[in-house]
Order: structure tokens, then C-alpha cells, then sequence
């Protein structure tokens, strides 16, 4: 076979190495002008409902549809401004899952609501 060159050799190109001092880079100096902008942060605060002890197993479901058919009594009853109902109705949006709440709203605006509120 004599002289042949595997596909692999023929792609190797010989590499040349530069003086380590020619590729040392100097940083720029900074104007004081140019300041880099320090955004503030906002602070997220992450809130759930809290425990019932009425609820004490880890399937939260029926949790979920008290917590639901309690928020829209409360409005029935007190209005949409009250605090009271508005805790509650950020607890049942944290523990129901969000399918779940479009199925009940649908079905509450169709009138075929099987809730008593």
C-alpha cells in the first residue's frame, strides 16, 4: 500500500502558537460618564392559602371546591370589595388548578352551575 494518508490525517492542519505576550489584551478604561445602570429589584411576594384543618389529606380537590363555592358566597353576600372575600379567592385560585376554574366559570355563566352559590 506505500504511502497513503487516512481521511482523518489529511484534515489536520498544522497549528501555530503566538507569543503569549502579543495576545495578552489591555481593558479599556471606563468613563466616568458611562455608568452602568443598577436597576432595583421588586420584591415578589408569594402567598398560598393556609392550612384547614378541616383538609388534612394531601388531595386538596375538595379543598379546592369549598375554598370556590365560599369566595362566591361571600360575594353574594358582602359584595366583591371585601377583604375577606378577596382572601378567599386568592386562596381557591392558589389550590385549584386553573382548568378546573375555566370548567367552573363557564359552567356558572351557562347556568349550569351545580353549586348552591
Amino acid at each position: 500500500m506505500g504511502n497513503t494518508i487516512s481521511l482523518c490525517e489529511e484534515a489536520v492542519a498544522p497549528v501555530q502558537v503566538a507569543d503569549p505576550e502579543d495576545t495578552v489584551a489591555t481593558p479599556e478604561p471606563v468613563s466616568e460618564d458611562i455608568q452602568p445602570e443598577v436597576e432595583e429589584k421588586k420584591q415578589i411576594t408569594v402567598d398560598t392559602a393556609r392550612i384547614d384543618p378541616r383538609f388534612p389529606a394531601t388531595n386538596q380537590a375538595r379543598h379546592c371546591f369549598v375554598k370556590y363555592n365560599e369566595a362566591h358566597k361571600c360575594w353574594a353576600d358582602r359584595g366583591e370589595d371585601d377583604d375577606v372575600c378577596k382572601r378567599l379567592a386568592r386562596d381557591y385560585r392558589a389550590i385549584c388548578p386553573a382548568e378546573w376554574l375555566e370548567k367552573w366559570n363557564e359552567a356558572r355563566e351557562n347556568g349550569t352551575w351545580w353549586g348552591k352559590w
